[in-house]
């Protein structure tokens, strides 16, 4: 007479994401990958938050095992498709706490790499890495006050970076209106930020100065007229932006000193003269 027996082993389902938790589970993060590209594709799978959330670990420690020290990471970059697309199908919230624990690491790595690749001579990684810390950040749940910290302090890096790229050179009219960009998008997000006033003014008064500085007297007369509107224009941008920083009490003494420059240009003698004896007084 034969007997049955049962015995307690586990069998993997025959299925790639069965195959993936078991090579999960084994370390074995080449196999795991292998299974967890084809199963994100299958349509029994895609859908499944389990897909996204493995893949996004799987991604996450490869990119740290591999791609580390790189500025751009593409396996890095697989994390952040592969948790934008676990938020959008994990309805029941399930990897809730660990797709929050993944966007705080690898936001903060591309954060890192942006800032580190404001030192090379191509800004644009700067600007992927950002933009990457950016789109991650907006999906988490993280301090929304911390995380505009984050990026005026980058955005003003971004403008040191620009203007230095060659110090022997003057600014060209691109790297220009790049730092203007940057210094209005400061201000979009923080309106009393004094420092961007402050050089965003600098910037529209240097560039009326320049002009002022290399008129062509020989010109023909609406030629002339052309370009000292010009300056004016250039000397009236200024203006409100130095105005707000001296309001926000900003480097006072050059605020002022920038404010009898900007009226000056503008032929406000008077005005001139207001802020001229504003600033003797603060001197004495």
């Amino acid at each position: 007479m034969s007997v049955i027996t049962t015995a307690n082993a586990q069998f993997v389902k025959n299925n790639n994401l069965s195959k993936v938790e078991f090579y999960v589970q084994k370390n074995e993060l080449d196999s795991a990958k292998k299974y967890i590209d084809i199963a994100s594709k299958e349509s029994q799978f895609i859908n499944d938050a389990k897909t996204w959330f493995y893949k996004s670990i799987i991604y996450k420690d490869l990119y740290k095992l591999k791609e580390k020290e790189l500025l751009i990471s593409q396996l890095r970059d697989e994390v952040t498709t592969s948790l934008q697309q676990l938020l959008l199908v994990d309805t029941n919230k399930t990897y809730q706490s660990q797709a929050e624990s993944l966007i705080k690491y690898i936001s903060s790595t591309y954060y890192n790499d942006a800032a580190r690749a404001l030192t090379v001579p191509d800004l644009e990684v700067a600007k992927i890495n950002f933009e990457f810390y950016h789109t991650l950040t907006s999906l988490s749940s993280m301090d929304k006050k911390v995380v505009q910290e984050n990026i005026i302090q980058f955005k003003f890096a971004l403008a040191t970076a620009i203007g230095t790229i060659d110090e022997e050179t003057a600014l060209d009219s691109t790297q220009k209106e790049a730092i203007k960009t940057i210094f209005l998008e400061i201000l979009a997000i923080d309106n009393q930020n004094a420092s961007a006033h402050y050089n965003l003014s600098i910037l529209y008064y240097n560039e009326g100065v320049d002009l002022a500085n290399n008129i062509d007297y020989d010109s023909d007369f609406d030629k002339l007229l052309e370009v000292q509107d010009k300056i004016a224009s250039l000397f009236s941008n200024a203006l409100p932006y130095m105005l707000k920083a001296y309001q926000l009490d900003y480097r006072k003494e050059d605020a002022l000193e920038g404010l009898k420059s900007i009226y000056r240009g503008l032929n406000d003698e008077e005005k001139s003269a207001y802020y001229e004896n504003e600033l003797k007084s603060i001197k004495k």
